[in-house]
């Protein structure tokens, strides 16, 4: 939900080094990319550039998430707003969202992108990356998710942190 200025939803713009994202650690080798490690937390969120505003255009963001041994991850989108046209790619000139057990593209995810309702993504082993990209044309609100770290074992059951609660880290 955007912010109201005098009862109207109105997009706030952040322009910083750290693309308004406040969680993980930034790698100082990427323009825009951040680490999420279990060592540091098991469970948090993260966002697309400038979120809750409009993601900047022509931007390339790179989500890094390590497990240890024998975890995965499991990512549950509250919110998303990538703009696009399935299926997500650069003839149909849309922006999109792209997940991957590796670090080159992995064929057994789809690019995602358009306004989808809540959704969830599971890493097959410790490593998982999420890269959000944005072309030069239109672009969006994003995307606010939340991470939980488990055991390769365990069956993901509810979500890591409320909407409400994800939705109060912008407020």
């Amino acid at each position: 939900m955007k912010p109201l200025l005098n009862g109207v939803p109105y997009a706030v713009q952040i322009t910083s080094l750290d693309f308004g994202i406040r969680t993980g650690s930034q790698l100082p080798e990427y323009p825009c990319a951040f680490v999420f490690s279990s060592n540091e937390s098991r469970s948090g969120y993260f966002h697309s550039p400038n979120y809750p505003g409009l993601y900047p255009k022509d931007t390339e963001c790179h989500y890094f998430f390590h497990g240890n041994l024998k975890e995965k991850v499991h990512l549950h989108f509250n919110y998303f707003d990538v703009e696009g046209v399935l299926p997500c790619e650069a003839i149909s000139a849309s922006d999109y969202v792209e997940f991957s057990n590796f670090m080159a593209r992995d064929r057994k995810y789809s690019r995602h992108c358009g306004q989808l309702k809540e959704f969830d993504v599971e890493s097959d082993r410790k490593f998982f990356r999420v890269t959000f990209r944005s072309n030069d044309r239109l672009d969006g609100t994003g995307f606010n998710a939340t991470y939980h770290f488990m055991d390769e074992v365990e069956t993901y059951t509810g979500k890591p942190t409320s909407t409400s609660e994800a939705a109060r880290q912008f407020n």
